[in-house]
């Protein structure tokens, strides 16, 4: 059974398919041509691996294209849960105010997001060229909510911006509600204690009496957010530029330490996307130099099957599993770009001497 308190708010994202699914549906073309050109125009085992390359390719494209689609945005008690099929990202929200941000117009700010090539932006990117902070636009909206977090603000483009502050205000509502819960007892308790009872903490109660106190929490959290519903009628208007959405701070309740931010200069790159083509530079380079130098064994042989078969392996190959783990494990990057490498140089090696 999943301890996790259910969120607050599901928030619709605005959303653009054909930009959404257009780099996906051209990597699945490219890759079922790569099949029928392996299958039908390469002889030998090298159509064989460019047939295979081309399946990988469209599968990772599907893959990618599902991922897409199920991204969906959460808001919690205390964060902005942000989550697709396979993995999820969590923002501890932090005190400050939340704003709205005009992205397109005159008065437009500069939301750029990396890598910049993408039809989307999801993840790391950097406003007016002056302030780190996150993105979650899967549209090109003419404006976005920054909301504080601890990771820094969060840009998020929803379909509906007022369902978003609503979910937001009531969010800061109910942990201000249940710190002042934790932190004091009610009052019947306190009578009680007053008459001779003993008051039991809450790290020394037994499993009935902490199921008790968590049904007692939970009941006060449902009647405050019923509350804040209720009261949430009337949202402000944007501004020129960026102007105040939401007046009360997100994360700013009694009793509660705005976590520290890490500085922009200790903040963890992600790899660059021009690190993902060295395998498959490496790889051409090779092949062109020996080819140029007719030290290439003739491909009907099995030397040179072999050898053309470790040039894939260590160029194209690599390239499409760094791809697939600068979606899912950034850190690998580095060791399956080095791996690719250095097979590409012992290849090289024995080809050039």
């Amino acid at each position: 059974m999943s301890n996790r308190v259910p969120p607050i708010a599901r928030i619709r994202l605005s959303r653009s398919l054909p930009r959404l699914l257009a780099l996906p549906m051209f990597g699945l073309l490219l890759g079922v041509a790569m099949m029928a050109g392996g299958v039908l125009l390469v002889p030998g085992i090298t159509g064989l691996v460019v047939a295979g390359l081309g399946a990988t390719v469209s599968l990772m494209s599907l893959a990618g294209a599902v991922v897409l689609l199920s991204v969906r945005l959460e808001i919690e008690e205390a964060a902005v849960c942000l989550a697709w099929l396979g993995g999820e990202r969590i923002y501890q929200l932090s005190p400050g105010p939340v704003t709205r941000v005009r992205l397109r117009g005159e008065t437009a700010s500069r939301l750029r997001a990396a890598p910049t090539f993408l039809p989307w932006q999801l993840g790391a990117g950097r406003l007016r060229d002056a302030e780190d902070v996150e993105v979650v636009r899967l549209a090109p909206t003419a404006t976005a909510i920054l909301v504080p977090t601890e990771r820094g603000r969060l840009a998020i483009a929803a379909a509906d911006e007022d369902a978003l502050l609503d979910a937001l205000s009531r969010a800061a509502q109910a942990r201000q509600r249940l710190e002042e819960l934790i932190r004091e007892p009610p009052p019947d308790e306190r009578a009680g204690a007053s008459d001779g009872s003993s008051e039991v903490a809450p790290e020394f109660m037994t499993g009935i009496e902490r199921a008790t106190f968590e049904r007692k929490v939970a009941a006060e959290l449902a009647e405050a957010a019923a509350a804040a519903a209720a009261r949430t009628d009337a949202q402000p208007s944007p501004e020129a530029a960026e102007g105040k959405a939401q007046p009360p701070d997100v994360g700013a309740h009694r009793g509660r330490r705005p976590g520290l931010r890490r500085p922009a200069w200790a903040r963890r790159p992600a790899p660059s996307a021009g690190l993902l083509v060295l395998p498959l530079l490496g790889a051409g380079i090779v092949w062109g130099i020996a080819a140029a130098q007719d030290r290439m064994p003739q491909p009907a042989t099995d030397l040179g099957r072999l050898t053309a078969l470790a040039l894939v392996l260590g160029g194209p190959a690599t390239t499409v599993g760094a791809i697939m783990a600068r979606v899912w494990w950034p850190r690998l990057v580095a060791v399956v770009v080095a791996g690719g490498l250095a097979a590409t140089v012992f290849v090289g090696r024995a080809l050039l001497g």
